[in-house]
């Protein structure tokens, strides 16, 4: 029997759960599970739910797999802060997490988590993530950590896909607005073609390139479906469209830098063009680090923290 730890990365579109073993941390095959959104802030009970299915989901597999139990759970995600941690208390999220691991567990935002599974204690560095919203964090030398953004849809997610897309309606608004109606539908074909050819077709685009159907489109969906929109974007920014090069370009020691998140990860042009921009407008010198770690790996600092923290004397850790 091999005990395991779990890391679950809950985002605005979907959370994840990953068990690793405690006897060579490899990642447990088949123990991977998968559920909905799990943004604290716009919906604390949701979040919840999809975050205890995920994790004791994951736990089951692992214990089928492994015999052993879970030493440890590690949660990251988006929203998460002291407030929106106290709002949850009411669905049961520190109850649900500590019940699976014997009382053990951290919970984090998705940026610290990405944070700790990338850079070790004292190891200065800095996580950008981009999904459906965005935030950076930086480590420094002595553990502390400076945050910015990640403050929701109305107050920040700049340069993420829920923002792109933002922008590439307001583009057409403009556009509307001004009397420019054929310029307006001409970037509107070209972006509604692209996304039904896309890895988004399945998602809803508005039905017309008409100022209330825009509106209304943004306005009445939940911020995944307007950030579902982005793909099209970086599909015609990719075949040198220059609408979308201005929209993307508009978001935009040594420092090791990790680029992470759903908007990065499934549009390598995004994260290319993002360094670029970076490079040119910062002072500080900076490394890319081309395979960041999986966010849920933090479990394993955070359990080795534990270990030295003596809140876990049976853990047995590898030499």
């Amino acid at each position: 029997m091999t005990d395991f730890l779990i890391g679950i990365d809950a985002g605005g579109t979907k959370t994840r759960a990953l068990a690793y073993r405690t006897d060579d941390f490899s990642p447990v095959p088949e123990t991977e599970t998968r559920t909905g959104a799990g943004n604290m802030t716009s919906d604390p009970a949701g979040a919840t739910a999809s975050v205890l299915e995920a994790a004791s989901g994951c736990a089951k597999k692992a214990a089928d797999v492994l015999g052993g139990s879970c030493r440890y759970v590690s949660l990251g995600a988006a929203g998460f802060s002291s407030l929106s941690a106290r709002s949850t208390d009411e669905f049961g999220l520190g109850r649900g997490l500590a019940s699976l691991s014997g009382g053990f567990c951290t919970c984090v935002s998705d940026a610290t988590l990405s944070l700790h599974a990338n850079f070790a204690s004292g190891e200065p560095g800095m996580t950008v993530i981009a999904g459906t919203g965005s935030s950076a964090f930086l480590q420094l030398p002595s553990d502390a950590v400076i945050r910015a953004g990640g403050w929701g849809s109305v107050l920040g997610d700049a340069g993420s896909g829920w923002s792109a897309a933002r922008e590439g309606i307001r583009r057409l608004l403009m556009d509307l607005d001004c009397g420019n109606k054929q310029k307006a539908e001409d970037f509107f074909t070209r972006w509604r073609a692209a996304h039904k050819s896309g890895p988004a077709s399945d998602h809803p685009f508005p039905e017309a390139c008409a100022v209330p159907d825009l509106i209304a489109f943004v306005m009445n969906r939940p911020k995944k479906d307007l950030s579902h929109l982005a793909c099209g974007l970086v599909t015609l920014y990719e075949e040198g469209d220059p609408v979308c090069r201005e929209i993307l370009i508009g978001l935009s020691g040594t420092l090791p830098v990790v680029l992470t998140g759903g908007f990065f990860e499934s549009n390598p042009s995004v994260r290319s063009l993002f360094r670029d921009v970076l490079t040119a407008r910062v002072s500080l010198p900076v490394t890319w680090r081309e395979e960041p770690a999986d966010p849920t790996r933090a479990v394993l600092r955070h359990y080795r923290e534990a270990k030295c923290g003596g809140r876990d004397p049976a853990a047995v850790l590898p030499l």
